[in-house]
């Protein structure tokens, strides 16, 4: 039987000395102040959110030589899900900087402005994540839990088009303003979602294996190729 998914509203106070950084708002001289506005605008609309979903894995198997995974009613495939050989357990979750901005016309701004507006987002995301990883210890006793993500390194490490299997898994994510495309993409587009999970025999980092060399959140240095 799935447990029922849980909710978690994150505090969100961003840092406008990081957002001037980021943005590089010293060059930007007559549009300094737009982009202080913006800013407002942001911190009071965007609530970061956490959804999260106690799965249990059914069956670990091999299908065409890839390793695989079985919980409930979705089959999940990919060189990835190796990670989960010794998992039993696992915490599914999407994190989100939040729907508040999403509605917001940017057409008679500044044309860097949904460049700032991403900035914003991220501080948000950033905030979700941390706030993720402080429940999973507190709640699931997890103190330093792995992540798998579809989508996440190359495409056949964990097909992104498998996120429609685990958003399924996860339920009720449009209660955190968060919506799957059919192309697998997530709205807002400052969302992540996956799997957590502790294992005593990995220490799998999805970023060790994506090749993406600009990628601004990479955790962790490329390693290899799975």
């Amino acid at each position: 039987m799935l447990q029922d998914p849980i909710i978690v509203e994150v505090p969100f106070s961003p840092s406008r000395g990081n957002y001037h950084r980021s943005i590089r708002f010293d060059d930007l001289d007559e549009a300094q102040v737009e982009a202080d506005r913006l800013f407002d605008e942001a911190s009071k609309a965007l609530r970061p959110k956490v959804l999260f979903r106690e799965l249990f894995i059914d069956r670990h198997e091999m299908v065409d030589a890839l390793p695989a995974v079985t919980i409930g009613e979705q089959r999940f495939i990919g060189k990835a899900l190796y990670a989960l050989e010794d998992v039993h357990r696992v915490i599914a979750y999407v994190a989100t900087c939040g729907s508040g901005m999403e509605s917001f016309d940017l057409s008679s701004w500044d044309m860097l402005a949904p460049y700032w507006l991403d900035s914003i987002k991220n501080q948000a995301l950033g905030a979700a994540r941390r706030r993720m990883l402080e429940y999973c210890k507190d709640r699931f006793g997890i103190a330093k839990p792995l992540s798998l993500n579809p989508g996440s390194g190359n495409v056949d490490i964990w097909p992104i088009e498998q996120m429609q299997g685990l958003f399924s898994l996860l339920g009720g994510s449009d209660l955190i303003g968060v919506k799957l495309t059919e192309s697998s993409l997530m709205v807002p587009n400052k969302t992540i979602a996956g799997l957590l999970f502790a294992s005593a025999s990995t220490d799998y980092e999805s970023c060790a294996y994506c090749e993406r060399p600009q990628c601004p959140n990479r955790r962790v240095p490329f390693k290899q190729v799975l």
